[in-house]
């Protein structure tokens, strides 16, 4: 996209993740400063400084570039908001998979991932979630060496470990990879729980790298860890969106002890008392799916879990489009499928339709063209664009 409208392709670092930590140290009263907000005055900041290094560079006065901002899935949302809080600095934002919405309990996050799979793999992944739960609840704690989490002491850790391998199928357009071996195994009559752990063995931790370790609440206390990202998002979940990926009531994937009180008691646990998400401020503060924004285009997968936490409804302001595949999943209109946040190639001709994501990457570049050329007409230089990646991805 950049090479197309002649653009730099810019990518700040969010706060706190990375090397842009303030703090060595990430006790919870250091965490103070990790929020959106911040983030996005960052991003005002660094756009300002940027273009005053390129006036200085060029020997320019006064000028001022067309920018653009791009991000998916959490920095879709920062896309987003960073076009609705600072209209002035960009001529527009694309929200990939953008979840702008604060969610206490998602329930809808597991009723997609139901939906996705299928009855058939659906009916075997409810039954592994059976078996698993009675394993747990008749002291058979070795099921957890089956699946290489014998550190998971706490049986809540270990069910989201599981509920996490079985969502990334879908959730990031690789879904026979996960369905036709526990479909099989379930109509051969075999062992429906050691087809899964190997699964999650090869494809999740394997494939995908998922840390183990990660899901480990202990491990999440440590305020000095080799790997800061996950105690990092962990905050931000328990302090400001929670997308609290719950258990319905009825017909559930996951286990239903992965509840609204498993959520907080981690939060307390990890972060101590008085971290606490107030979704209904998050989402006063930026609309939640009601955003109040302009030229704004946010582009989901339909196989997605998380498209239930991003803008559906379209407007002539806000566009809004559905990639309608059975491997459509999270930011396929820029990754393509399948994919994972380690290896984002783009390619859609692995997509079960391709023709569906290469017309709305089309519809998305007609509008970012009418929105750089109307920047134009206000006085911004097209010949100079701007983007700006953000990074920050689930």
């Amino acid at each position: 996209m950049a090479k197309k409208f002649g653009a730099a392709l810019v990518s700040p670092e969010h706060r706190y993740y990375g090397k842009s930590s303030p703090f060595e140290d990430l006790t919870t009263e250091n965490l103070r400063f990790l929020s959106s907000k911040q983030a996005l005055s960052d991003l005002a900041v660094f756009r300002q400084y940027y273009q005053e290094t390129l006036n200085a560079k060029y020997n320019r006065s006064g000028a001022d570039n067309s920018w653009f901002v791009f991000g998916g899935s959490y920095s879709g949302a920062l896309s987003a908001w960073f076009r609705l809080k600072f209209p002035h600095l960009t001529c527009g934002s694309l929200a990939s998979s953008g979840v702008v919405l604060a969610v206490y309990n998602f329930t809808d996050f597991d009723k997609q991932i139901g939906e996705s799979a299928g009855p058939e793999c659906k009916e075997a992944l409810q039954e592994v979630t059976r078996l698993v739960d009675g394993q747990l609840q008749s002291g058979h704690n070795s099921v957890k060496e089956l699946f290489g989490a014998k550190m998971l002491e706490n049986d809540g850790d270990f069910l989201y470990l599981l509920a996490d391998a079985a969502a990334i199928a879908f959730q990031y357009g690789n879904p026979d990879v996960l369905c036709s071996p526990l479909v099989e195994a379930k109509k051969n009559g075999t062992d429906l729980v050691e087809a899964f752990a190997r699964y999650v063995n090869d494809y999740y931790v394997g494939t995908f790298r998922a840390s183990v370790a990660s899901y480990d609440q202990n491990y999440l206390k440590n305020t000095t860890p080799a790997e800061s990202s996950y105690r990092l998002w962990w905050y931000q979940v328990c302090s400001e969106v929670a997308y609290f990926q719950v258990a319905p009531k009825n017909d559930s994937v996951r286990s239903a002890k992965i509840d609204t009180r498993y959520h907080l008691d981690l939060c307390k646990n990890v972060f101590g008392e008085g971290v606490y998400p107030d979704v209904s401020m998050t989402n006063l503060y930026y609309g939640g799916t009601r955003i109040a924004g302009s030229k704004i285009v946010f582009a989901n997968g339909s196989q997605d879990p998380w498209r239930h936490a991003s803008k559906q409804k379209s407007s002539e302001e806000l566009p809004s489009y559905l990639i309608e595949c059975s491997n459509c999943g999270h930011c396929t209109d820029i990754s393509g499928c399948p994919q994972a946040p380690s290896n984002i190639g783009g390619d859609s001709s692995k997509c079960s339709s391709p023709e569906a994501v290469n017309k709305v990457r089309k519809q998305i570049v007609d509008h970012i063209d009418l929105w750089l050329s109307e920047c134009q007409d206000q006085g911004q230089n097209l010949g100079c664009t701007a983007i700006i990646s953000l990074d920050r991805f689930f």
